[in-house]
């Protein structure tokens, strides 16, 4: 009898022994699942913020770029205007001054001649 006592006791205690290895593991796997879920969620909501930022960054480039489209066919007419009159005014040339240049008759010139 003494013997099935001890049989008994060594198998309710490697059970005890089972179950407790087994609750310890997902008390584990679970405290590593909070862990990581916080960490990923902290990412996540890095991420969403740098988007919004990235987003109002964008839109602020899309301005700048209409408006510098804007300039850019501004600019563009009035390069087609001052062509548009230039061809209808024929530019008159200027008359340069002639820079001829003077010569000094030497004597020595004056009495070959």
């Amino acid at each position: 009898m003494d013997r099935m006592d001890r049989n008994e006791k060594d198998a309710a205690r490697k059970a005890k022994l089972i179950f407790f290895s087994l609750a310890a593991l997902v008390a584990v796997l679970l405290v590593w699942s909070f862990v990581s879920a916080s960490k990923a969620r902290s990412e996540r909501d890095a991420a969403r913020q740098e988007i919004e930022m990235l987003k109002q960054d964008n839109a602020k480039l899309e301005q700048m770029v209409k408006d510098l489209n804007q300039e850019n066919e501004m600019l563009r007419k009035k390069v087609r205007q001052v062509d548009s009159k230039a061809k209808a005014k024929p530019v008159a040339k200027k008359k340069t001054k002639s820079s001829k240049k003077t010569t000094k008759k030497t004597s020595k010139s004056v009495k070959s001649e």
